[in-house]
């Protein structure tokens, strides 16, 4: 039970921050200018990109950790602050999907595109590696580091799932719909932000 209970707690935030069905009318307004064909080669590249872009720096969390001595608390009040601004930046803004949607229109490179906006940073952005390299550090055995590793595969099965039925979800939620899923995710994700900051707080005071 407790293996359960941390799988869904790392999947929940993984989730929530990496937003598949938030993103999908992004992803649309993206590869809109591309064929079907080309639009499954960037989903699939994208999609693997991102995965083991997380996964490898979820793994070496630690190690990277130790070579700028930052400490876990002290990832967790900077991953806290920058999943919170993250969250306001979805519940009260479009700046940053402008910003994609813009970048992507100047050139229709498949690899290109794949990589950059829609791997990195659309899908595995700065709260999606906090994160991860905080509920991987924490995980207290091997077995539920793995768990965070599949949470995070998981993740990225259901991301790829919804760029194959994009249209047909898009159809079915609606612009709005699609809105309406990202800033519910995006309140969960503040508190998941508080969280972080509070106890990455508390744990440095308690060194004092």
């Amino acid at each position: 039970m407790e293996y359960l209970d941390f799988f869904l707690k790392a999947f929940v935030a993984v989730f929530i921050i990496v937003d598949p069905p938030g993103n999908i009318p992004l992803y649309l307004s993206l590869t809109e200018t591309a064929t079907e064909e080309e639009r499954q080669i960037i989903s699939k590249k994208a999609t693997l990109i991102a995965a083991i872009l997380l996964l490898i720096l979820t793994v070496t969390g630690n190690f990277i950790l130790e070579i700028f001595k930052v400490t876990l608390d002290g990832l967790r009040i900077a991953g806290g602050i920058l999943l919170f601004t993250i969250s306001i930046d979805i519940l009260l803004g479009e700046r940053r999907k402008r910003k994609y949607v813009e970048e992507s229109r100047e050139s229709i490179d498949v690899d290109s595109l794949a990589t950059f906006p829609i791997a990195l940073p659309l899908y595995t952005g700065p709260g999606a590696i906090t994160a991860a390299i905080v509920l991987y550090s924490t995980a207290e055995d091997l077995v539920l580091k793995i768990l965070v590793l599949l949470s995070i595969i998981v993740t990225y099965l259901i991301v790829r799932i919804t760029h194959v039925y994009s249209i047909k979800i898009v159809r079915v939620l609606g612009r709005s719909g699609s809105n309406i899923i990202a800033r519910l995710m995006a309140i969960f994700l503040a508190a998941i932000a508080v969280e972080y900051f509070f106890t990455g707080l508390l744990g440095k005071l308690a060194l004092l």
